[in-house]
């Protein structure tokens, strides 16, 4: 039972609950299994509720669904990334000082899965300040990717993608600002959806204890699943608006638009961004994946949006520096620690600069900063208007080996800085604030899997989750890492 449901799709899972083919407390009973036996090894879930207490929801789950009509994730357990507040779960935030603070009330999103009938399990791991590639702090360790324990499982969703890969998880609500989502799913294998900005609400994402709300630009949350199916059922009752509607939410309907599956699209591609060299492996099976979406009769042209990326990377670093200050001590060097913390840790003074700049900003500097963000996403609106979807890789590489970070990579015999090898693909793409999905079209020969981006116009994110779906068909979809399937 537990192998059968543990990597069955959160669709089928919750199909076989509402047709009483399998009780929720069955369910339960097989992820915790699955968590038992290889987070240990793993360490994606950090504060786990209690087996006692999560049958005891499964049971009020099953009598439930006797009684009543279910919703649409009834009985669904799933994870959580570390920075949605969850009552009576830890929320750090990656930041040291909060690393034993329990959270008191529910995020808006985690309301809203709740409201929907999903049973949350417990948190996943992220990587100190919830910044970087990997998932690493001090005091809950150490997050291995599943396809191989030595490898990172990216960040800073890296519990959450973690989670889904190893099977502890069908789906997971993550977060991403520089990658945070499709950098994990990119390095597990599994999908991920970046959604429109300001399509999803950010209330109690990144909310530290007594502070403000912050993050309000760049960043947004968005669920990661083993497969697109999965996307759209997460992604219709996180958008969904009609009950408790929130007015700092758009009244944008989901399916606003669509796509019929006949239509052939215009698709531009691009096989590097900002002149960042990509593995020759990885670019290879990239190609053969675009080569197969030709096949399917559809019109694609090597295009990219263009504009200052100088400009744009360091718009980004102020915009994260800036909304960092809302929850920072109001102390005066504290842009001089954060700018030598990035300075020194990752090695990129474009974008230590960047944050030192917008921690120190004035009200008009900040507007002028959010100027130019506009001036990015208005490009990109226009290049969206003569495609329906660009194709680009994730980042310049596969999930590597654990590393300080900051250390260069070596890709194709040359020395590629640790930031150039990641937030070339993710840091200015996320400036505009359209959609981005991320599928999994391979494996390497090493037998670590590699993604692609789907980029779309801004509020079109159901129709590019039917285009991902279309493009997942020529690929393998979600491959089950070895060491948590077969064993």
């Amino acid at each position: 039972m537990q192998r059968e449901i543990i990597y069955a799709s959160a669709s089928e899972i919750v199909r076989r609950i509402q047709s009483k083919e399998c009780a929720v407390t069955d369910v339960v009973t097989a992820f915790l299994g699955q968590i038992e036996q290889y987070n240990p090894d793993i360490n994606a879930i950090f504060d786990l509720r209690t087996r006692e207490d999560l049958l005891t929801e499964a049971q009020e789950k099953d009598q439930a669904l006797r009684e009543g009509q279910p919703g649409p994730l009834h009985g669904l357990p799933m994870t959580i990334k570390d920075n949605f507040w969850v009552k009576g779960l830890k929320v750090s935030n990656g930041h040291p000082l909060y690393r034993n603070f329990v959270a008191n009330e529910d995020a808006e999103l985690v309301k809203k899965l709740k409201a929907a009938g999903a049973i949350i399990m417990g948190k996943t791991n992220v990587p100190l300040f919830s910044i970087d590639w990997q998932a690493t702090n001090f005091w809950n360790g150490q997050t291995n990717n599943p396809y191989d324990y030595q490898r990172v499982p990216g960040g800073s969703s890296g519990g959450s993608a973690a989670a889904v890969a190893a099977g502890f998880s069908p789906v997971e609500l993550g977060g991403d600002q520089g990658g945070s989502i499709r950098v994990p799913a990119h390095f597990c294998g599994i999908c991920g959806i970046r959604p429109t900005e300001h399509a999803l609400s950010n209330q109690g994402h990144i909310r530290f204890p007594g502070k403000p709300q912050g993050h309000r630009q760049i960043t947004v949350a968005g669920p990661l699943a083993k497969n697109v199916d999965d996307l759209l059922l997460m992604m219709k009752v996180l958008w969904n608006n009609s009950t408790n509607p929130l007015a700092e939410i758009p009244p944008v309907p989901f399916q606003n638009n669509s796509w019929d599956g006949e239509k052939l699209l215009n698709i531009a591609v691009a096989e590097s961004l900002n002149d960042a060299l990509l593995d020759q492996e990885y670019l290879n099976l990239f190609q053969l994946f675009v080569e197969k979406v030709k096949e399917k009769g559809h019109r694609v042209a090597y295009d990219y949006p263009v504009y200052d990326e100088d400009e744009a990377y360091y718009t980004c670093g102020k915009i994260t520096g800036h909304e960092f200050a809302i929850n920072m001590p109001q102390l005066p060097f504290a842009s001089s620690f954060l700018y030598w913390f990035i300075r020194l840790k990752y090695r990129d003074a474009t974008w230590s600069r960047g944050i030192s700049k917008g921690i120190r900003a004035s009200a008009k500097e900040y507007a002028e900063t959010l100027n130019y963000k506009d001036a990015v996403s208005n490009i990109y609106h226009q290049f969206f208007h003569q495609y329906d979807v660009w194709i680009t890789p994730v980042a310049a590489l596969e999930a590597f080996p654990h590393q300080r970070a900051g250390i260069p990579f070596t890709i194709n015999g040359n020395k590629v800085s640790y930031t150039d090898a990641i937030a070339s693909y993710t840091f200015t793409t996320a400036l505009s604030g359209h959609p981005i999905v991320v599928i999994p079209i391979g494996r390497k020969k090493n037998g670590m899997p590699v993604g692609v981006q789907l980029h779309a116009k801004k509020w079109s994110d159901y129709r590019l989750l039917q285009i991902a779906q279309s493009f997942s068909k020529v690929t393998d979809g979600f491959v089950p890492p070895l060491k948590t399937f077969i064993e």
